[in-house]
């Protein structure tokens, strides 16, 4: 697994896009997050902040925040997408494979860097939370309530699975994003609205749409759950259920086709 790291660290060592588009993705998130507290926290606003009470102070900034960033995060979901479909471009899975790695070697690779993003995501939203709470809100730090941010965390994590499938499926780059921001952008909001109206329920067990049944704070007019919900313990079981059948069909994907 060493070898494996240091050869991805290899590969974008000196690739600019790459540390760009990380630092970029990195510092969306604090800046969104502050950005938001600070035009919610004006004196218009705290004035319904006295009947609604303070988003932004501990425990329900866990939630406030952790909704907000689900819709910032798309754009790790580009960097993965590019770092799988570079390995076709540049044909380096398959100098890879001739310098004497297995093709399953190829998958931990890329699951090397969706776990590193994810546990660095995690890290950094759960930092800018604490400041958040602590400037912007009233009551002092606790931990109540950061549940919703490991409910990010998972969806954050089926984003990142569908990213990885799709570019090992199309192995372009430019076609890779289209499908993808349609798809987080418009197309699970859009099947989970028809099928929560024409079959109920079982609408909000789409991929994306499972983790947003678990953050329901709409912020900025996201689509959420109304009426009654499953258990969360259901929409927990779905995401994770999609992040294993997602992986294998990427393990299916290479280990059968031509690289």
């Amino acid at each position: 697994m060493k070898q494996i790291i240091y050869t991805e660290w290899l590969k974008v060592k000196n690739y600019r896009t790459f540390w760009v588009m990380l630092l970029l993705a990195l510092v969306i998130i604090p800046a969104g997050n502050f950005m938001v507290a600070d035009k919610l926290s004006d004196q218009n606003f705290r004035q319904v902040g006295k009947l609604l009470g303070n988003p932004f102070s501990f425990p329900d900034v866990w939630l406030t925040l952790a909704s907000l960033n689900s819709y910032i995060s798309a754009l790790f979901g580009l960097l993965l997408i590019i770092l799988v479909t570079n390995e076709y471009t540049y044909r380096t899975n398959r100098q890879n494979v001739i310098d004497g790695w297995e093709r399953k070697e190829f998958v931990y690779a890329k699951l090397f860097w969706l776990v590193a993003i994810s546990l660095t995501t995690l890290i950094v939203a759960t930092l800018s939370a604490t400041l958040v709470g602590m400037i912007y809100g009233e009551k002092p730090f606790s931990f109540e309530g950061y549940h919703y941010m490991l409910y990010y965390f998972l969806q954050f994590n089926v984003m990142l699975t569908i990213a990885l499938l799709i570019g090992v499926l199309v192995k372009r780059a430019g076609l890779g994003i289209v499908l993808f921001v349609a798809y987080n952008m418009m197309l699970d909001q859009l099947l989970s609205f028809i099928l929560k109206r024409y079959v109920g329920l079982p609408g909000g067990l789409l991929p994306l749409q499972s983790g947003d049944e678990l953050l329901p704070f709409p912020l900025v007019g996201k689509m959420v759950s109304a009426g009654d919900q499953y258990e969360p313990y259901v929409y927990v079981t779905a995401m994770i259920g999609y992040i294993a059948v997602g992986i294998y069909l990427v393990f299916r994907k290479i280990l059968k086709s031509d690289l």
